[in-house]
């Protein structure tokens, strides 16, 4: 086994113990134990358990959004792309797995140096980032007008999923549907690129 496999091997058990167990409930011992070999090999690929914990979060947010980098959409129709997307990123985004990291992750980023960096850089962003591809690119066919396509993708996310998603983060009582959150993502996708004005926009400034 090379280093590379051995690092990913210890990675995806810690990040499994991790999301079942919390940050707090799982030592170096019980990642060992989990991995086999010998604790002098744990600590050379890890100083400690937050180095650990942070390159599991990178690792896994890695895993997940994979896929997102080969999207390929089935329409040229760019509705049709956004809602695509839209569901793509649900089903990374709002899985209990997904949604127990991101617990873990905005309850031991205070305490854990840059692991809201890593986790920023390798969750939201890298989403966000397709998303703006996919919104600069019909800004470069000339479909739509958008200064800022990475600010409009994170809005735009934020339309489709934030509600479903904040409602999972903290286990409200009611939770939105696979139905509801298609409708969500329609709708956000719908407003984004036609609006909701009647009329010419006002100025309030």
């Amino acid at each position: 086994m090379t280093a590379t496999d051995r690092r990913r091997l210890i990675t995806q058990a810690a990040g499994e113990l991790f999301i079942a167990r919390g940050y707090s409930g799982v030592s170096m011992e019980d990642v060992l134990t989990a991995v086999g070999g010998s604790k002098a090999t744990l600590y050379r690929y890890f100083a400690d358990k937050s180095e650990l914990f942070r390159a599991s979060v990178e690792a896994l947010c890695d895993e997940w959004s994979g896929p997102l980098h080969t999207f390929t959409p089935r329409s040229s129709n760019l509705t049709e792309t956004l809602v695509a997307l839209g569901e793509h990123l649900a089903g990374i985004v709002l899985t209990p797995e997904a949604i127990a990291l991101h617990r873990l992750v905005t309850a031991e980023a205070v305490r854990i140096p840059r692991l809201g960096q890593v986790f920023s850089e390798h969750g939201p962003s890298a989403g966000h980032a397709v998303l703006a591809r996919c919104i600069r690119q019909a800004c470069e066919d000339g479909t739509i007008k958008v200064e800022d396509p990475v600010r409009a993708a994170e809005q735009l996310y934020q339309a489709m999923l934030g509600d479903a998603q904040m409602r999972l983060l903290t286990d409200a009582p009611v939770k939105r549907t696979d139905a509801e959150v298609h409708t969500s993502i329609t709708t956000a996708v719908e407003v984004f690129l036609h609006g909701v004005s009647v009329g010419p926009a006002t100025s309030t400034a």
